[in-house]
């Protein structure tokens, strides 16, 4: 019952953050899961490819204890229903910054890229992923991230 209520009002909150017209959204999305509460900064592009007209970069706080990977699918499907895209025609970025040892202020950035297929059930499949670089990522939302 306390998770449902968390979940509501998480997407409460989300529903209320008023959707851009421009070609730039950036949000917070944060949710539940298992272990803990999570968040992550959600911008979203659009894009002039037809096919995925959409591109959403989720980064994820170091604070989350873990990647949010194992949740991927749950967090796209949650972002293309409040900002009002099919994640399943978009691309979804996810950034890590991996903290170096030392403290060294030139921590190193993990990009993934996910893409989705809907399954017969209608809800999202496994993503597919793929590292790509920062120049990949500036290419696809046409700006230095």
């Amino acid at each position: 019952m306390r998770f449902a209520l968390l979940l509501l009002a998480a997407l409460v909150i989300l529903l209320c953050t008023p959707k851009s017209s421009a070609q730039e959204i950036d949000s917070t999305l944060t949710w539940r899961s298992y272990h803990a509460q999570r968040s992550a900064r959600v911008l979203v592009f659009e894009s002039d490819d037809d096919r995925r007209p959409y591109t959403a970069v989720i980064d994820d706080a170091s604070r989350n204890g873990g990647p949010i990977t194992d949740e991927a699918a749950y967090v796209a499907e949650t972002i293309g229903r409040t900002f009002g895209f099919d994640p399943a025609e978009s691309t979804f970025v996810f950034r890590f910054e991996i903290d170096t040892p030392g403290g060294d202020s030139a921590n190193k950035v993990l990009l993934l890229k996910a893409t989705f297929r809907r399954v017969s059930s209608g809800g999202l499949g496994t993503p597919s992923w793929r590292v790509i670089s920062e120049d990949t990522l500036s290419e696809l939302t046409d700006r230095a991230l």
